[in-house]
């Protein structure tokens, strides 16, 4: 088997964003429309406090391919969030729009990508990319085959090649 060349998500599947953006905001995401989140996200898009210093969620045993966000901020920011946990500085593919497809910016330059939501994954199958779901407390009621529980390089390539092997 090739070695798979893995995007990762950065809020809510390695930095605890949802958390931090509440307290901040004083809100309940799951309450939220998108757009409602994304004016908030607006408001702090130049915070780099907030931006520089989420807590960390958890560390991939591997090294990502690249890192796929719908975040607005400087890239400093999150390459200065990167550093301060010694994760992997790798390229950073941002889209602005929070109904975009992050398919659009990551087709053919990975093999997989690994969200936190939902939308993100049904988008990435849709087009013809593949996506797994990393199990957080609030996606864990959603019904999907596409689930994984961690981000161990193990687990994520098992998981690919039980749905994606023959793709």
């Amino acid at each position: 088997m090739k070695k798979l060349r893995i995007a990762l998500d950065l809020d809510d599947t390695i930095f605890n964003w949802r958390d931090c953006h509440e307290k901040k905001f004083n809100c309940k995401i799951n309450e939220m429309t998108r757009e409602e989140i994304h004016k908030q996200v607006l408001q702090c898009k130049n915070d780099k406090n907030f931006w520089s210093n989420l807590p960390l969620l958890e560390t991939p045993d591997f090294i990502p391919e690249l890192y796929a966000t719908k975040r607005i901020n400087s890239k400093l920011y999150t390459k200065a969030c990167l550093n301060k946990y010694n994760l992997p500085i790798r390229p950073i593919y941002q889209i602005y729009d929070q109904f975009d497809n992050k398919a659009r910016i990551i087709k053919g330059k990975c093999d997989v990508l690994i969200d936190d939501d939902i939308f993100n994954i049904d988008q990435c199958l849709k087009y013809g990319v593949p996506a797994l779901l990393i199990n957080r407390s609030f996606n864990k009621n959603i019904k999907t085959n596409y689930r994984i529980y961690n981000l161990k390089y193990s687990e994520i390539e098992n998981k690919y090649y039980e749905l994606f092997g023959k793709m």
